[in-house]
């Protein structure tokens, strides 16, 4: 029996050298190294432990793992669970550094950049990137976005917006005065004139135009011709306090203008008519 359990250890050592040297000869030829490391004391930490290999020679280098025989026998390593200073001595440090360098478009970029460094290209980057470290309103103006053109084509579009909410405006005023039986003629589309009409069809004097003007007695005026105005148009008064008030003055005056209904008693507007039955 201790005859067999001897040749069993005996073939069971050959066994493992032979698959070490099997595993030599057999390295990919992606492995990153041709030398053998050797270690006196090996420190591996897993999830499942913490595994200890002594007198350890690295017989095997590939992209993932790495081969080993150790006083125990042989094993297989991942790279990912060596220590940070065995594998910038195995030299997988070194090759993850320079992949990731080469891998950068930046780099990529100033290769290509410093095989057109010529004095034209200098100049334009530096200039580029003066203007791009200035102010914000300095980098629109290099990027184009911001200059001359660009602000009279503002104000052109802000103009052009100011006259047609104009137009509108005064459209609404027509409308009013017409439905309040007195067509404003061309002095509605002027501005400010356009008051003189607008108290008219409300039943009120022109010189109120002069109490418009003043800040503060203008309110006086404001009051009255939405009063007025209401009653004219033969609404109910609840219109004239929405009229007055600054978030649903805007409603009011369009419900004014577009609303159907006939004209109320106005002062100098015709008079209704009575017709008697006269007995002969």
């Amino acid at each position: 029996m201790r005859m067999n359990a001897s040749k069993i250890r005996h073939y069971a050592t050959g066994g493992l050298w032979l698959l070490a040297l099997a595993a030599l000869l057999m390295r990919p030829n992606g492995a990153l190294g041709g030398t053998e490391d050797t270690f006196k004391l090996l420190r591996i930490e897993t999830r499942s432990g913490t595994n200890l290999y002594t007198n350890v020679t690295v017989t095997t280098k590939a992209k993932s793992h790495i081969f080993i025989a150790h006083v125990g026998g042989m094993a297989s390593l991942k790279v990912s669970d060596l220590p940070p200073d065995v594998q910038q001595k195995l030299g997988y440090l070194d090759v993850l550094a320079a992949k990731a360098a080469t891998n950068t478009a930046s780099t990529w970029a100033k290769k290509e950049m410093a095989k057109m460094d010529v004095p034209q290209v200098k100049a334009l980057r530096s200039q580029l990137e003066q203007k791009w470290r200035g102010e914000p309103v300095t980098r629109l103006s290099a990027l184009g976005l911001l200059g001359p053109k660009l602000s009279w084509m503002a104000l052109g579009i802000a103009g052009l917006l100011g006259l047609l909410v104009y137009l509108f405006y005064s459209y609404c005023c027509l409308l009013i005065c017409r439905k309040a039986g007195h067509p404003p003629g061309g002095l509605i589309w002027l501005p400010l004139v356009k008051l003189v009409p607008m108290f008219r069809a409300a039943g009120m004097s022109c010189w109120w135009l002069l109490a418009f003007v003043v800040p503060g007695l203008n309110l006086v005026p404001m009051i009255l011709w939405a009063l007025k105005i209401t009653k004219v148009r033969g609404k109910s008064v609840w219109v004239a306090v929405l009229l007055l008030l600054p978030v649903s003055s805007l409603f009011a005056f369009l419900y004014l203008a577009f609303s159907d209904g006939a004209a109320g008693g106005a002062a100098g507007g015709p008079e209704p008519k009575i017709m008697t039955l006269q007995a002969a």
